[in-house]
């Protein structure tokens, strides 16, 4: 059950992402930030893949912040504040973790391993390589062309990703002007209906 706690043993728990929440009884939001925050650990310990290298501390910022912000909260605001795992795009059934990956964001996570799976495949490429032909003829003539592409591919897929973000957030918007514009054609021709009626029950 969660509650109120010690605020300096919070501040404590809270420099381990999702141990602050987990402190404070959140079981799922704090299972969340753990598993996210050791898997993006691994990932990029074991990818290499250097500008993944951001992620784990943007989720240590975040889960030291929201464990702090939850323990800051009065006791009315925090008894409404839900426990519920992180990514679950329909909280009903959210108990099963297979939820965390067929929700709507089950096509960001395979987006997400699939770019992992590819920048692994290469990386072992390289090695294979320079294995085969030698230190010596790799980094003079094989070495330029494939560090090239490492360098890019990154940056590529970075950039395709924030024009992608961009545009889904247009759409989004557009959708939703186009819904408040329905509703409001909608809510006006009921009035109009409302006022016929109201006509002919004056004649």
């Amino acid at each position: 059950m969660k509650k109120k706690k010690n605020r300096f043993f919070l501040f404590c728990c809270s420099l381990w992402p999702g141990a602050g929440e987990l402190y404070l009884g959140f079981m799922k939001t704090g299972l969340s930030l753990l598993g996210i925050f050791a898997l993006s650990v691994v990932v990029v310990s074991y990818s290499g893949i250097g500008v993944l290298a951001f992620v784990p501390m943007v989720i240590w910022v975040y889960s030291f912040f929201h464990a702090n912000n939850l323990g800051g909260l009065s006791d009315e605001e925090f008894m409404r504040i839900e426990d519920e795992y992180l990514f679950v795009a329909d909280q009903k059934g959210a108990d099963s973790v297979k939820d965390l990956f067929v929700g709507k964001y089950r096509k960001v996570f395979a987006v997400i391993l699939i770019l992992l799976g590819v920048s692994m495949a290469w990386q072992t490429v390289c090695r294979t390589i320079r294995y085969f032909v030698g230190n010596d003829f790799y980094f003079e003539f094989i070495s330029p062309i494939t560090g090239y592409i490492s360098n890019e591919f990154p940056r590529l897929i970075i950039g395709v990703a924030v024009i992608w973000f961009g545009v889904k957030l247009i759409q989004g918007k557009k959708k939703e002007l186009d819904r408040l514009e329905d509703m409001g054609f909608a809510e006006s021709a009921m009035g109009g209906n409302e006022n016929e009626h109201r006509y002919e029950d004056h004649e």
